[in-house]
């Protein structure tokens, strides 16, 4: 159902920030979890939650409830499998903050956040829409990674979002793909979906499952960390890693997919 990876990043305080603006010849929107920026016709909402669309996110919080209601209806998930409702998903969206500000407190190796992004169309306009987070890369790490992190496979498989470019059954993942302001690099994982969303829809599964810090991340790899720029410490002494969360949309109508769409999204910068 999950893919697992070894990325590279430290977290006892999760922020997710804006990095792109949208452009201007083609009603579009690009939303981060944290701002909102609207253009046209075109808006959108990007959401993060504890929950995984199905419950079973392998973060191993116990804080997180399984899920009672039953799927039915949806394209991309199965009838008849537990699962999250849209709502209960953007109820428990709206306390997200609060979990990370809670369960930061007592950050330490073998510990996870559940990060589960999703995007809802609040326009009047159908969408293409896709998700991209963003890791910051850090290669220069003895054991080999100081995050632990884990995306949803199953938004790819499940066929909602396009898998690799070879078919792989996970996202497009560009190593170094963005360097942002400060001239660190970011591991880029960009979740495309394949059909509009439409007006008024959310997606059906979330993108990312959870990020922590490996349980086998040691002092000497932090202080590393810290060299390399990719963590930074607070004016308190506390350390913290900036994890970017971004959803773009444009209109859908006009396109004959989502990959022509995407190409005119990309001229207009």
């Amino acid at each position: 159902m999950k893919k697992k990876l070894t990325a590279i990043f430290l977290c006892v305080a999760l922020v997710a920030i804006a990095i792109v603006g949208a452009s201007l010849a083609y009603f579009t929107d690009t939303k981060s979890a944290t701002n909102t920026f609207t253009v046209g016709n075109v808006k959108i909402d990007l959401i993060e939650s504890r929950f995984h669309r199905e419950g079973n996110d392998n973060s191993g919080d116990t804080s997180i409830p399984d899920p009672t209601q039953t799927a039915s209806g949806m394209k991309y998930v199965t009838d008849g499998h537990k699962a999250f409702t849209d709502d209960e998903i953007k109820a428990d969206a709206a306390k997200y903050s609060e979990y990370i500000a809670e369960r930061g407190k007592n950050m330490v190796p073998g510990r996870n956040f559940a990060k589960c992004p999703y995007v809802v169309n609040t326009g009047a306009n159908d969408a293409y829409v896709r998700i991209r987070v963003m890791i910051p890369h850090d290669g220069d790490v003895d054991n080999g990674g100081i995050i632990n992190a884990m995306f949803c496979s199953t938004a790819t498989s499940s066929g909602e979002f396009q898998q690799g470019a070879k078919g792989e059954n996970w996202p497009v993942v560009e190593m170094n793909g963005y360097t942002g302001d400060n001239g660190l690099k970011y591991d880029v994982y960009t979740f495309t979906r394949t059909e509009p969303l439409k007006a008024g829809a959310m997606t059906e599964w979330n993108v990312w499952n959870f990020v922590g810090i490996g349980k086998n991340v040691t002092n000497a790899d932090i202080e590393k960390a810290i060299v390399n720029g990719v963590i930074t410490k607070t004016s308190n002494g506390a350390l913290s890693l900036n994890v970017l969360v971004q959803a773009d949309a444009i209109q859908s109508e006009g396109f004959k997919n989502a990959a022509a769409a995407w190409t005119a999204f990309a001229a207009q910068k």
